[in-house]
């Protein structure tokens, strides 16, 4: 085998010789050989990276605890009740709201539809029933305080049951210390809360 080895001076390559990339200390060999199509190499340490940070796993771990503590102490003493005026307001919308519901029902379906109320009860039916209606029930501890009452709408939502010398009816909720009135209005059918 023939081997045509020869010395070649860095500068034949096109290559230069860079003082602060060769190794402390005078160091051997071509450690700073470079061309110049070589993009020079990161002055950091292999699989460092600049300027980017996270977290660890045991840092989200840590407050995925604390979360979960926090979460066990407080949500127990978070009261979800619904009490006092804000019930009651509750009530007589949903009472004025099933009021109109029977107004358009009587009006959709050509027919005439009732709503008896009864004082002292939590709830109130809807005659003709029908599988449309709403529950009827009010939230717990509030009550009709106004007297018992047949509410009638015939095929065009009038209020047919109001004696013609009244302007309007009125439909009391209350949960003892808070009240709210619903007043229908005869001959309109307007409902509105007072």
């Amino acid at each position: 085998m023939n081997d045509k080895r020869r010395t070649v001076n860095p500068g034949e390559l096109g290559c230069t010789l860079s003082p602060t990339l060769l190794p402390r200390g005078g160091g051997k060999g071509w450690a700073g050989l470079r061309t110049p199509n070589t993009p020079p190499s990161s002055p950091l340490p292999t699989g460092e990276s600049v300027g980017v940070r996270g977290f660890t796993l045991i840092e989200l771990i840590f407050i995925m605890i604390i979360i979960g503590i926090l979460a066990v102490m407080v949500v127990p003493r978070i009261d979800f009740t619904i009490s006092g005026p804000v019930s009651v307001d509750g009530a007589a919308y949903i009472v004025a709201s099933d009021i109109r519901y029977a107004q358009e029902y009587a009006m959709a379906n050509r027919v005439t539809k009732e709503i008896n109320f009864t004082q002292s009860s939590s709830t109130y039916t809807f005659t003709p029933s029908s599988g449309l209606d709403p529950s009827g029930q009010l939230p717990e501890g509030v009550r009709i305080s106004s007297s018992t009452y047949t509410l009638r709408f015939n095929s065009v939502g009038e209020p047919i049951s109001i004696p013609v010398a009244d302007s309007y009816v009125d439909v009391t909720v209350s949960d003892g210390t808070t009240s709210k009135t619903i007043r229908i209005w005869n001959f309109t059918g307007k409902v509105e809360i007072l």
